[in-house]
């Protein structure tokens, strides 16, 4: 019996659907391909590309989002050292 269709190609990382040649990302993650669709980011839905994609547990993330996320604690809100100055 041949294969069914589209089986060869490499499946998206995010929908795991099939990932042809025409509608591939520029971005892989660990190894694994994306739709162009499918590179947005989960929390604010932004563009992904290969200088600002992060992922953690299989889920994309623009440098931000990760950074709010998974970073140090107060990671982009002035805290941790950050002196006020009141007169």
């Amino acid at each position: 019996m041949p294969p069914k269709f589209g089986s060869s190609a490499p499946k998206c990382g995010v929908c795991t659907k099939s990932v042809y040649a025409a509608e591939a990302s520029p971005c892989t993650v660990e190894g694994k391909t994306f739709h162009k669709s499918c590179t947005l980011c989960i929390d604010c839905r932004k563009g992904l590309d290969s200088t600002s994609i992060c992922e953690n547990e299989g889920k994309l993330y623009c440098k931000s989002c990760y950074g709010k996320k998974f970073g140090p604690k107060l990671f982009g809100f002035g805290g941790g050292g950050a002196i006020a100055h009141t007169e």
